[in-house]
């Protein structure tokens, strides 16, 4: 399943990260490799806690980083998606039609 602004999203709690200045560093045990997040990258790891849906994640990045909701979505979305593939967030809305 792909994300797009209708998936309701949360991160993968197993995965071990580091705080760095306002980076963050997350270890993927699974993949074998790890991934550093700038500031707003941690913000949506931090953000994705607990479930929260895509369109709702941009709204809240776009007023925290003063940003048109038309740049956050073209980069938060393929972002996600980069997340998703690496099993680092999943989508929880279930029982969507396509």
């Amino acid at each position: 399943m792909s994300i797009d602004m209708e998936s309701l999203i949360v991160r993968n709690n197993e995965m071990m990260s580091s705080a760095m200045d306002r980076e963050l560093v997350i270890l993927n045990m699974a993949k074998g490799n790890y991934i550093g997040l700038d500031e707003i990258g941690r913000r949506i790891w931090e953000l994705l806690e607990t479930p929260l849906g895509a369109e709702e994640l941009c709204g809240l990045l776009g007023r925290e980083f003063d940003a048109s909701p038309e740049q956050i979505t073209a980069d938060v979305l393929p972002f996600l998606v980069e997340l998703e593939s690496e099993g680092m967030v999943h989508d929880v809305t279930g029982g969507r039609s396509a």
